[in-house]
């Protein structure tokens, strides 16, 4: 740094050899993705510093002719732009809350359980009170034979719905309370946290005890979300993202899944590998179901290493295949 002049910025230029085309874009270009991945910087369209080649606003590969000449014209004009790139740096150092570097998963929207929040708290609340209410009509119904005149109908309609709406409120303030409080995909993903969290200080994979630590979460301007754990060692922060990427990667060979089946065919089906943290002793992963029960929803857990769980594993699998072509949830270091 310039004493001199310390306004001062300066770029780190690396050249690439790319391969336009399907077959491209070459081994050059993912050598640039390796060192991107251990060098963070700012990001081209948001005040945010993060590390890996999404920074950067190249898109992803392959990469046409045009697309090539494209990037390297924007990458020219942003490094022209001294004051622009001081101003971002700027922006992006005030923008954090904790203000430091931090390891954490960003994972895209998608991949996020929210239909767990829909399907096995709000519906199955909301479906309970409806029963309340229809159990009730059903009970007071008979009264309404006895009714002789427009105004006793009208009166006594009036104080069954009433009564029924008394009766089904309970459940439809914890119906509303549950969706207001896992309902986006920040929050559902640190709810998914808090379950690993438990889990691995129940497992002793977590040396300290889960309270010392606490899971934060937020959603980026690209409709990202990112979670991470403050406190521990960064070891114990590793274990934590290691377990919670594998939770939200595609189906590969588990030992234990967490199964929610399809429900009158309304709902989807949905399969999360449990990690191999929790899966190696059954009472660790019959631990870690009941957190997830109790934060995200009900599930089952389902043991892969026999006849019935294999068939229930070929199924999983299959139901995400689809998902081996979407983005993954991927270790990012971003300054929050």
């Amino acid at each position: 740094m310039d004493s001199a002049q310390p306004q001062k910025t300066a770029n780190i230029w690396h050249l690439v050899c790319v391969e336009p085309g399907l077959f491209g874009p070459g081994d050059d270009y993912e050598l640039l993705v390796r060192r991107c991945s251990a060098f963070a910087g700012v990001n081209s369209a948001a005040p945010v510093i993060e590390n890996r080649t999404e920074r950067l606003g190249f898109g992803h590969p392959p990469f046409s002719r045009d697309q090539i000449t494209q990037i390297n014209a924007r990458t020219s004009n942003r490094a022209l732009d001294r004051v622009g790139l001081r101003q971002q740096w700027h922006d992006a150092l005030g923008a954090g809350s904790i203000k430091q570097m931090t390891d954490g998963l960003k994972a895209p929207d998608e991949l996020l359980p929210r239909g767990f929040v829909l399907a096995n708290t709000i519906a199955a609340l909301l479906i309970q009170a409806a029963y309340i209410v229809v159990a009730i009509l059903e009970y007071f119904g008979r009264m309404l034979g006895r009714v002789r005149t427009t105004q006793d109908f009208w009166t006594l309609a009036a104080l069954l719905l009433g009564i029924a709406a008394i009766v089904s409120l309970p459940w439809s303030l914890i119906a509303l309370w549950r969706f207001i409080r896992y309902g986006t995909p920040e929050r559902s993903i640190k709810q998914i946290g808090r379950a690993v969290l438990e889990a691995l200080e129940y497992g002793g994979s977590i040396d300290q005890h889960a309270g010392v630590f606490r899971v934060y979460a937020d959603r980026n301007s690209d409709g990202t979300v990112f979670c991470w754990i403050g406190g521990g060692t960064g070891k114990e922060q590793a274990t934590f993202l290691r377990a919670l990427r594998e939770i939200l990667s595609p189906i590969d060979n588990p030992r234990y899944l967490l199964a929610r089946r399809k429900i009158w065919r309304v709902f989807r089906e949905d399969y999360f590998a449990v990690p191999d943290a929790l899966a190696r002793k059954k009472e660790v992963a019959e631990m870690f179901a009941q957190r997830w029960r109790r934060l995200v929803g009900a599930v089952e857990l389902v043991y892969t290493r026999t006849p019935e769980g294999r068939k229930v594993l070929l199924r999983a699998r299959n139901h995400s295949l689809s998902g081996a072509f979407q983005k993954r949830a991927e270790r990012v270091s971003s300054w929050k």
